[in-house]
């Protein structure tokens, strides 16, 4: 429970000034007359800790009951992981049909959809899982460049998918659409944490809260934008190939190359650059739209083909919607880092 208190600043002697610490706070974390503690600076922040203080631990216990399945368990363990939990206590009815079945199924979803998650403890029908991701050697920035590494990856695949036909590539891209989700996962829980606790906010790099907000369109942005190529590649494959895949491999390259200047907008926090994917966004949704009305409805192609090339277009008017999305957080972040602006 969070509690606000004002407390007065006190001069003492020529050069120090004090305040008096809650009795409530020191009772509860054991200290007394002449004990230290530790004053941590954080920009225009103070953190004031008990001598060893152990890091911040969050608990959360969740019952499973029978009729439930484990895609259900694992929507909730998600939830708990990304709100910040590091300890996931699961304790299942014993009514569960096939009770030890039904949790390995989870404890392998789990483990293949979530990060850094393992179990620690296990009982006959309890299991206690432990996030042991260390934000410290994860800092924000990196999991986004990691994010951002594996959807460009996609694309590329997704490029080469539509111009050799090799379903190979189209299945790659499907399967790591989980490595994608992970890192999701992963920078949604570290923006978690950095609204919890000042110190995790000042480990990740993030020098103030309100970039949280964009940082999170950020995140999911990139994670729909996956969402996309993966549903290009499994129309390919439903499609069996798109013969006249000129049609759509021009947009996917515009994608491709906006995604990216999107993305180093947000790196060096441009201005101009942000700007120009804003201004190419709009071009390409404008041409997509062009391409449907005289291209491809007056076309002759097969009706399956021509509706899996529609389809494909929205998706890629999508894409650039959603780096168009990053290019103005990122414009957010840069404002919410200085008050400063110049627009030249």
């Amino acid at each position: 429970m969070i509690s606000v208190e004002r407390r007065r600043v006190q001069r003492t002697g020529s050069s120090s000034f004090i305040i008096t610490l809650p009795k409530e706070w020191v009772d509860s974390v054991k200290l007394k007359s002449g004990d230290y503690v530790i004053v941590e600076k954080y920009g225009d922040k103070l953190v004031i800790t008990p001598p060893r203080a152990e890091p911040l631990t969050l608990r959360a216990h969740i019952t499973v009951y029978p009729g439930v399945d484990p895609q259900q368990v694992l929507r909730m363990l998600l939830a708990a992981y990304i709100a910040g939990y590091n300890l996931i206590n699961v304790i299942f009815d014993k009514n569960i049909p096939n009770l030890a079945k039904f949790i390995s199924e989870v404890k392998s979803i789990a483990r293949a959809k979530l990060a850094g998650i393992e179990v620690v403890e296990e009982s006959f029908n309890t299991v206690v899982f432990k996030v042991l991701i260390d934000i410290r050697e994860l800092p924000l920035i990196s999991a986004i460049r990691r994010l951002h590494l594996i959807v460009n990856n996609m694309m590329n695949d997704c490029l080469a998918l539509l111009k050799n036909g090799d379903i190979n590539y189209a299945h790659a891209i499907i399967q790591r659409d989980d490595e994608a989700d992970r890192f999701h996962h992963i920078i949604v829980r570290e923006l978690s944490l950095a609204l919890l606790d000042v110190r995790s906010q000042h480990e990740l790099g993030i020098t103030n809260i309100a970039e949280v907000l964009s940082y999170r369109i950020i995140a999911r942005n990139l994670e729909r934008i996956a969402d996309h190529i993966v549903n290009i590649a499994k129309r390919v494959l439903s499609a069996g190939g798109i013969r006249n895949y000129e049609l759509v491999y021009e947009f996917l390259e515009r994608d491709e190359k906006l995604f990216n200047r999107a993305m180093e907008a947000l790196y060096y926090l441009s201005r101009r650059a942000a700007e120009d994917v804003i201004s190419e966004s709009r071009r390409i949704v404008q041409d997509v739209e062009d391409a449907l009305q005289g291209k491809v409805m007056p076309s002759q192609i097969d009706v399956k083909e021509k509706v899996a090339i529609t389809l494909i277009l929205d998706g890629l008017k999508r894409v650039a919607r959603y780096s168009n999305g990053i290019a103005e957080a990122s414009l957010n972040i840069k404002a919410s880092k200085s008050n400063e602006l110049d627009v030249k």
